[in-house]
């Protein structure tokens, strides 16, 4: 996978955050894993190009792989994270470029 892909679901989500989205992180997960992530933020905040965007189905993959990977103990110990889930995907995005 090229890892270049996931700058645009990361850049939308970050435009999230920016805008005050906070999402809990359990819940966060549980879309992730079954890959219905996209649907539900484009949904809940009206944000289309969350739905449709190129590459879509390889970020579902890597999230669902992610959240495969690392536990809630992970969440704040590696990524510095505990309060928002959009945050730990930004993390999650930061940390495919390693």
């Amino acid at each position: 996978m090229n890892k270049h892909h996931l700058q645009t679901p990361a850049f939308l989500i970050n435009s999230l955050i920016d805008n005050g989205a906070k999402e809990d992180i359990d819940s966060i997960a549980d879309k992730c894993l079954d890959r219905t992530l996209f649907d539900y933020l484009g949904d809940k905040y009206e944000d289309e190009e969350l739905k449709v965007f190129a590459r879509r189905e390889e970020a579902e993959v890597f999230l669902e792989d992610f959240f495969h990977t690392f536990t809630d103990s992970d969440y704040r110990r590696k990524f510095g994270v505990t309060n928002n889930g959009l945050n730990l995907l930004v993390a999650a995005f930061i940390n495919s470029t390693f």
